[in-house]
């Protein structure tokens, strides 16, 4: 199967909504070392928010999100039972996906997840669960899938399988414990969605394509997104030097007086004035808060949203 099927996937099941040995995995835990990004979402914190509900009307009425429902309860899960959502990936081809849902890591529901899959990809979908060094898994040309208990469920591209398979047996380096220990120590892990990340250099570099040179020097970044009372932003940037980080902050912050000044900006006087840009030794920290009256505004002001 092809990456972006594993994505799509992903992003599908995103929408919706700790440890040694299968029964009492973390699904943090089952995202390698090598990661060069970790995604995680907290389903339930999302379609119970607000901001959703404002728009998941317009959401709910797309084909695509209908056929997506359709399809889960065709393998007797819920949009309401999924519970969390990790996301593991480099550049390349290394790719893991760990969903934990009521009863998704059962056999016939998981075979089913899986073939529906495949029949995305125009694969035959014929997949079956076996056994591999005690766990069960659904082998398939791509990759594999673990069932690691009954309700959560871990797909890994080829690349990766077998260092997923050891992290389930509580062997092998979780990023989160090692490469991304102190990024993931200094988000809020627990937000509706998180993420860290080591920013490769072809991404950093195309900031000067957006008039963005600065960002060539970031090397790394982390945030969460707070969904309990309207939209809360927290961004750390680290671009690991201290005259760096001042400079890129006082350009932004500079830019950030230009747009207040704008006519539209005094309708969005909150926000406005909660949006904080500030150099910290290397790094730079934004934090920005929207309340349900500034976003429904801005919907009101986009129709099409």
């Amino acid at each position: 199967m092809k990456r972006i099927c594993w994505t799509t996937m992903a992003v599908s099941l995103l929408v919706l909504p700790a440890c040694k040995g299968g029964a009492n995995v973390d699904a943090v835990k089952l995202v390698p070392d090598e990661a060069e990004f970790v995604v995680g979402v907290n389903p339930k914190a999302v379609t119970g928010s607000e901001v959703y509900k404002a728009f998941s009307g317009d959401l709910e009425k797309e084909a695509d999100y209908k056929e997506m429902v359709e399809a889960l309860k065709g393998c007797n899960l819920e949009v309401s039972s999924f519970d969390r959502f990790v996301v593991g990936a480099t550049a390349k081809e290394d790719f893991v996906a760990v969903v934990e849902a009521a009863g998704i890591g059962k056999d016939e529901n998981a075979t089913c997840i899986i073939n529906k899959i495949a029949e995305e990809s125009g694969e035959e979908a014929n997949n079956s669960v076996s056994n591999k060094d005690g766990k069960k898994i659904v082998q398939f040309a791509d990759g594999r899938a673990y069932l690691v208990n009954d309700n959560m469920l871990a797909i890994a591209t080829t690349s990766w399988e077998d260092k997923v398979g050891a992290l389930i047996d509580g062997e092998g380096k979780p990023a989160v414990d090692n490469s991304k220990k102190d990024l993931y120590g200094a988000i809020d892990n627990k937000a509706a969605v998180w993420f860290v990340a080591a920013v490769p250099t072809e991404v950093s570099a195309m900031g000067a394509m957006f008039g963005a040179p600065e960002l060539a020097d970031v090397k790394t970044a982390a945030g969460s997104l707070d969904l309990s009372s309207g939209v809360g932003v927290n961004l750390i940037v680290d671009m690991a030097d201290e005259a760096k980080a001042k400079a890129a902050a006082d350009k932004a912050n500079g830019m950030l007086e230009e747009v207040k000044k704008a006519p539209q900006a005094k309708d969005f006087d909150s926000t406005m004035k909660s949006l904080e840009i500030k150099a910290d030794g290397g790094k730079i920290t934004i934090k920005a808060a929207a309340s349900m009256d500034d976003i429904n505004k801005a919907k009101e002001l986009a129709p099409g949203m």
